[in-house]
């Protein structure tokens, strides 16, 4: 299997409809296509009814295709929705349109013009995985998963409303329609969920009956007699997971830190409507290692199909929609100096980006679309919505019934909230839940001034950095182990990092002034496996009781309900961050998530726990 997913086999019909002759059928009907869509599947799925009183709504879709359907949907859901409500749709697609191809597709359906360009704008890049595009003055979430549908399904974390079963006709595309698949749609299903498709195959009736559905005929669109309607009866039970996953009850959200982590949980918690407080114990904020003169946005791209490789790719894309939406990414591109070994090589050979997004170069490889933002200028944006107090330092958490106290080291309340969400960087382990964490914390330093000659068109990476800043440049950064919380600049750090950019860039080197430049040092916190922390925050100490006894390997760790956690993200915060921040504020509101089950437990804390059980070493608490 290739790193890129493959490209539709189209031939294009005389009224300008796309057709794949791989499987010898059309996209969508040459007899109204938006009609057909409202007939077959927003009325079969009984919609817009079924969600007009729904604060949330979750809608599953296999075969994406043109994004016709999701067009349909999207218009209809835009003017029926309850106020504040939230629409997520999620398709999934193995064979993926280019921009230009689903530009032709929608040019013969004027009515949703306007739809459809802000769906261009935002249209996902040829890549394996999810990518989630938001359009939150509609509190629409549209998520794209290009993969096989069995295997999308099989790591999609969610409950789904509705299902819309879209894939090309059952005798020319038999995998997409088995019997295994709707078994798991209906348990990613609600109770009572509805389901429709234009097809009426005896395979597909009785794929459907199995998996718990209630099947029924009904009056097909024009050209066919018939099209099936269901609705779920009885399902499999859920997906058992090692990890623990929780929604918080619906009320005002706490967040502890004010830096690039924190802004992110907030950002994506404000566009779902949610109440959110951000607490900094710094005078302003990204005052720790969010506030540096200049971060860069890249990729990590790996030559292994890993969860954490998964990860780091989606992380990269989401991120460059965010900044872009914000108006906030420089996006010169990225030189990656790398050595010309197998790993370079075979990723160059077989991509997991398309050229537009990753080609070779001179010096190793050029990331076109990568680039430098502003910190403290994401940071401001990302917090616009929430009510952010700054110098509120957060001494202890405390469970008031459903929700958390915040308290002040007089032991006063501060603030009150349904869930925390802790991302306070290096001081992420300073509670009494959080102190079993495995952190590491390095000493950065990085540098700032003017640039003689001419500025910068690209940033460098390789064994430090060099990014435009204007007319000059920043650089850096050094990587010493330290136990502190804060840092201050040195001489002696300054002296390495003008090393560093001498080796990188000689040139760059040579037109920088030392008594021009401006130091700045912060922590990074890391974790031991270089895997960032984000989700649900177990109980330790709860776990250690629990299998001090026989052992229940088996067993998701017991959580502090409401508690999340998200930090340990080492030196590639602005990359991680946004969608790691989206994946907290979807599990506390409930909603499907865009990374696959086993990406989430990979960035879990409740990793450490486990592994230490099967070590027989259970960590201090």
């Amino acid at each position: 299997m290739t790193r890129l997913p493959p490209r539709p086999d189209l031939e294009w019909t005389p009224d300008g409809a796309p057709r794949s002759r791989t499987n010898d059928d059309v996209y969508y009907s040459q007899h109204g296509g938006l009609d057909e869509t409202r007939t077959v599947f927003l009325g079969g799925c009984g919609l817009p009814e079924g969600w007009a009183t729904r604060s949330r709504f979750a809608i599953g879709e296999l075969g994406f295709g043109s994004g016709l359907n999701a067009l349909a949907t999207w218009e209809r859901w835009r003017r029926t929705r309850a106020p504040g409500a939230v629409l997520h749709y999620v398709s999934i697609e193995g064979f993926p349109l280019e921009r230009d191809e689903a530009a032709r597709a929608h040019a013969a359906f004027p009515e949703v013009a306007a739809l459809s360009q802000r769906l261009l704008d935002q249209w996902p890049v040829r890549a394996r995985g999810a990518q989630r595009l938001w359009f939150p003055e509609d509190g629409f979430a549209l998520t794209v998963i290009h993969a096989d549908a069995q295997v999308a399904l099989d790591g999609l974390v969610g409950d789904f409303d509705a299902w819309f079963l879209d894939g090309f006709a059952p005798a020319r595309n038999e995998d997409m329609w088995s019997a295994a698949l709707m078994q798991r749609i209906a348990a990613l299903s609600a109770p009572g969920a509805r389901l429709a498709t234009y097809s009426v195959a005896g395979a597909v009736r009785r794929a459907l009956t199995a998996a718990g559905f209630h099947v029924e005929k009904a009056q097909g669109y024009i050209g066919k007699r018939e099209r099936l309607e269901a609705r779920l009866e009885a399902a499999p039970g859920k997906a058992r997971s090692l990890m623990p996953y929780a929604a918080a009850p619906h009320g005002r959200v706490a967040v502890i830190g004010a830096g690039m982590a924190g802004a992110s949980v907030a950002s994506a918690l404000v566009r779902r409507g949610v109440e959110v407080v951000v607490l900094e114990s710094g005078d302003a904020i990204a005052a720790g290692a969010s506030g540096n003169a200049a971060g860069l946005v890249m990729p990590r791209l790996d030559r292994s199909d890993t969860p954490v490789a998964r990860l780091h790719l989606a992380a990269y894309l989401d991120a460059l929609r965010r900044y872009d939406a914000h108006g906030l990414l420089h996006s010169g591109g990225v030189i990656e100096h790398v050595e010309a070994d197998a790993a370079r090589a075979d990723l160059l050979a077989d991509p997991p980006l398309p050229e537009s997004h990753f080609k070779a170069h001179a010096n190793g490889v050029f990331h076109p679309c990568a680039g430098v933002v502003a910190p403290r200028a994401v940071v401001e944006a990302l917090l616009r919505g929430a009510e952010v107090r700054c110098g509120v330092e957060v001494a202890r958490l405390a469970r008031n019934g459903a929700g958390w106290d915040l308290h002040d080291a007089e032991a006063r309340v501060i603030v009150s909230a349904s869930a925390v969400v802790i991302a306070s960087g290096a001081a992420l382990a300073r509670f009494d839940q959080t102190r079993w964490l495995p952190l590491e914390f390095s000493r950065g330093q990085t540098e700032a001034g003017p640039l003689d000659g001419a500025p910068l068109a690209h940033a460098l990476s390789g064994d430090g950095y060099a990014a435009p800043l204007g007319d000059g440049v920043v650089f850096g950064a050094t990587f010493d182990r330290t136990d502190a919380a804060t840092a201050s600049p040195d001489a002696d750090s300054r002296a390495r990092n003008l090393e560093k950019l001498a080796r990188l860039a000689p040139d760059i080197a040579a037109r920088v002034r030392g008594e021009t430049l401006t130091s700045r040092a912060g922590v990074r916190t890391a974790t031991a496996d270089r895997s960032p922390l984000s989700g649900l925050l177990p109980d330790a100490a709860a776990f250690n009781a629990l299998h001090a006894g026989p052992s229940k390997h088996n067993e998701a760790p017991p959580a502090h309900d409401g508690l999340y956690v998200l930090g340990g993200l080492g030196s590639r915060g602005f990359t991680l961050a946004p969608l790691l921040g989206e994946a907290i504020a979807a599990e506390i509101c409930g909603e499907p998530q865009s990374l696959d089950r086993a990406t989430l437990e990979a960035a879990n804390p409740a990793r450490y726990l486990l592994r230490a059980l099967k070590r027989g070493k259970p960590l201090p608490t």
